[in-house]
């Protein structure tokens, strides 16, 4: 936890972190997992979290980003709360809430190794959820929706991401965009919050998961500004391409099997 720790010692642990070549490879992916998510509108963790786990290990990968995410990308769910359907939100937010501690107890006390291979192995399907443009084909429903959300509470709180499932799911869904768009955005918001949550409580915020947070967040916040800004009206497609072509490098390159090459 974070307590104990006086501003000093904040400092002192960042300006020991500056010095290591480990804190600026983690700096550069932050920028650039902000940038896709700017111009794209996702892919920031599926980029962040496999890449980091490489150098810092999935749990504090993991726990850094959902850290600065919660001053960064996370408040901007809740401007959507006139806007989504509670009706259809609520049964998936409830599920999510009721395997989100497992997959917390799953990313605290698994072995690094395995849950190395789980990430990588959950964020290329990921992946092919997106590329393939997999839609669910009924209507959305309430016990569908609390079902999907058991399993994104699950792969969200042990490996931090759990996106695109639920975003296929809604996309289905044949009501107007704006509604589909505040569903997704407040799900996200009040996923985002229950765990950060459930990870300080497992004790999973350490004092150096803090400063790496810090750290991270000004870098984050300009990539989702130049994102959007640089790729405004541009061809969304060819760069929906780009950041699936990232994502994919990303999770390969994060495989144990290359540890002597990003190490």
């Amino acid at each position: 936890m974070l307590e104990g720790h006086s501003l000093g010692a904040f400092m002192g642990e960042a300006g020991a972190l500056l010095l290591q070549p480990a804190t600026w490879f983690v700096a550069a992916v932050v920028l650039v997992s902000g940038v896709v998510r700017g111009f794209s509108g996702f892919g920031g963790a599926l980029i962040f979290i496999p890449m980091t786990a490489a150098i810092l290990g999935p749990r504090k990968a993991v726990a850094v980003f959902y850290l600065f995410d919660l001053v960064s990308a996370t408040p901007y769910g809740y401007t959507y709360f006139p806007k989504c359907r509670w009706r259809e939100v609520l049964p998936m937010i409830a599920g999510a809430a009721v395997t989100l501690p497992m997959g917390a107890w799953v990313l605290k006390y698994t072995d690094p190794l395995a849950l190395r291979w789980l990430l990588a192995i959950v964020v290329l399907s990921m992946l092919a959820l997106l590329v393939t443009g997999w839609r669910y084909k009924g209507q959305p429903t309430s016990p569908v929706s609390f079902g999907l959300g058991l399993v994104a509470g699950f792969s969200g709180g042990a490996t931090g991401v759990s996106g695109p499932v639920v975003i296929a799911y809604w996309l289905s869904s044949t009501a107007a965009a704006v509604v589909i768009r505040a569903n997704i955005m407040v799900y996200y918001a009040l996923a985002s919050t229950m765990t950060d949550v459930v990870y300080f409580f497992n004790g999973l915020f350490t004092w150096d998961v803090a400063v790496y947070a810090l750290l991270a967040w000004p870098l984050y916040s300009l990539g989702l500004a130049a994102g959007a800004r640089v790729f405004k009206g541009s061809n969304d497609a060819q760069y929906r391409i780009a950041a699936y072509v990232l994502i994919f490098i990303s999770a390969v390159i994060s495989l144990p099997l290359f540890d002597r090459w990003v190490r």
